[in-house]
């Protein structure tokens, strides 16, 4: 193999850019549709909330663990937030700022990531066990002492719906409109360029990679693993409570139950971006290529005659190939 070519390979997202390519013109073909404006903003809006969450999983991944709880520290942190909120709206007439409501649900989802550190750090319990134990917990609190009633838009905070109908760039698709990119596209990329930036260019976010890479030897350069761990949980628990605010703006209705069975669609993202299930490596524009190919695949899978109900198969068929990918890339890296 010439070297050329094995640098390709050894490209992180190379899995996720051969098939995204793939699969656009396998869509395109059926759906000439799918490459028009519109459908691109509308894939871009889907995509979003998937989006900062996996921010969140890549992180916990890049650690050397996994977390199960993520979606549910995202919809606790979404549905308090808009249940308390709602409640002095029509019984006090009092409008939260948008800043304010996810703000709230960013130091919720922060304080839920802090159980997850004070549990794998402190108590020692492996992270699976720990994110699988808490995500029950989070969902028990939820629906035993703050509800599991839908909220419609009707009671939602204003700012949450005039969030989910601001748009960028109408007038380039429509004049009516009615089409657009959404803000929480403009959000989604904030986040993404904030984690980049925090995981390449602090010492703390090289923390991260050094203590998926190797535990023993991150220990002896003087890392405090504790201190880490704490900032991997409490940053990805502030991610997924924005993430949930977002995704609960985006439909308008707060469902305690919308987010549950959406974990394999965000790990398969994270991982056929080229996160290394092991920890030590991933990157942001990784897990942007894994999310936009999941995206595609689950909008569009019905158009080859794949029913909906599949994707969790097809998914999972994925991150097989991802690992079995990374297999490769790292026997390459050692030759």
């Amino acid at each position: 193999m010439n070297q050329a070519a094995k640098k390709i390979l050894l490209q992180k997202e190379f899995l996720s850019l051969v098939l995204i390519v793939l699969f656009s013109c396998i869509f395109g073909f059926v759906n000439p549709a799918f490459f028009t404006v519109i459908n691109m903003f509308d894939l871009l809006k889907v995509s979003s909330s998937t989006a900062i969450f996996a921010c969140g999983v890549m992180i916990i991944l890049i650690n050397g663990g996994i977390d199960l709880s993520f979606l549910w520290i995202g919809m606790f942190s979404a549905y308090s937030t808009s249940k308390w909120f709602s409640i002095l709206q029509q019984q006090h007439g009092f409008i939260a700022p948008i800043l304010l409501v996810y703000t709230t649900c960013i130091v919720i989802g922060a304080l839920l990531g802090s159980f997850n550190a004070l549990l794998v750090s402190k108590f020692k319990v492996p992270v699976f066990i720990a994110t699988l134990s808490s995500a029950n917990i989070f969902m028990g609190i939820m629906f035993q002492f703050i509800g599991s009633e839908y909220i419609f838009p009707a009671q939602m905070p204003v700012r949450m719906i005039d969030f989910s109908n601001t748009m960028f760039l109408r007038s380039l698709v429509s004049e009516s409109g009615a089409v657009g990119l959404h803000i929480s596209v403009i959000v989604a990329a904030a986040v993404m360029i904030l984690v980049h930036f925090i995981m390449k260019y602090t010492l703390m976010g090289r923390s991260v990679y050094a203590l998926g890479g190797d535990i023993a030897s991150t220990e002896r350069i003087g890392f405090n693993l504790n201190r880490v761990r704490l900032f991997v949980y409490m940053l990805a628990g502030s991610i997924a409570g924005l993430a949930g605010g977002v995704g609960v703006s985006n439909i308008q209705v707060a469902n305690p139950y919308d987010f549950q069975g959406r974990e394999m669609t965000v790990i398969a993202a994270v991982v056929i971006g080229g996160t290394r299930i092991t920890g030590g490596k991933g990157s942001v524009a990784g897990v942007a290529l894994g999310v936009i190919l999941t995206n595609i695949l689950s909008q569009n899978l019905v158009l080859i005659g794949i029913p909906p109900e599949y994707n969790r198969f097809v998914f999972g068929l994925l991150i097989l190939l991802a690992a079995a990918i990374q297999a490769l890339q790292e026997k390459l890296e050692r030759r």
